[in-house]
């Protein structure tokens, strides 16, 4: 192997490391890459096989995350579990939907599947809670949700997610109809 070709393999590796860790944008890494392999995926050392296992990846963790929800309810209402335990399920559950949250953070709509699976599950956990301490006062839970309706609120305003807005307002204005009525 020449001097060139070390240069090269050098270069390609750095660049696909900036690529993974996000350093530059994946367009103008895959750019480079083109630019230093001359558009030959075998020069690469991690070329499309990995992408593939990073979307395989990726696919099966979207499916964990849809399937937290009613994990989730199954928890609550179907199960013996003490409350510690379900406590720390629902921790675990919002936990991966907080490192999915973290790995897909500008990835586009695949990041708001884990943003309302866990904005639910920290709705339900925070319900549970209010009932578990303060048992048959409607004015807890009452006061739970119109606090997760604030925090969809904030989060839609903050992070401009139109969805978070709504749901907050909607929620908060049914919670109002039926105390009022």
């Amino acid at each position: 192997m020449c001097m060139d070709e070390r240069r090269r393999e050098i270069i390609v590796r750095e660049i696909e490391y900036w690529k993974r860790s996000r350093l530059l944008p994946e367009q103008y890494c895959n750019y480079l890459l083109a630019l230093y392999t001359e558009g030959d995926d075998k020069k690469r050392p991690h070329g499309r096989g990995s992408d593939r296992r990073r979307t395989v990846f990726t696919f099966l963790l979207a499916g964990m995350i849809c399937l937290l929800l009613p994990a989730s309810t199954l928890v609550i209402y179907f199960t013996e579990l003490s409350f510690v335990l379900q406590m720390l399920l629902y921790a675990l559950f919002f936990f991966l939907c907080l490192v999915a949250i973290r790995l897909w953070k500008g990835k586009g709509n695949i990041l708001h599947i884990p943003l309302i699976s866990g904005a639910f599950i920290f709705l339900i956990a925070s319900i549970k809670i209010g009932e578990y301490y303060f048992p048959k006062q409607k004015a807890v839970t009452a006061l739970t949700i119109f606090i997760n309706c604030l925090w969809w609120i904030w989060m839609g305003k903050r992070f401009r997610l139109l969805y978070f807005l709504l749901s907050g307002i909607i929620g908060m204005s049914i919670l109002i109809a039926f105390l009022l009525f």
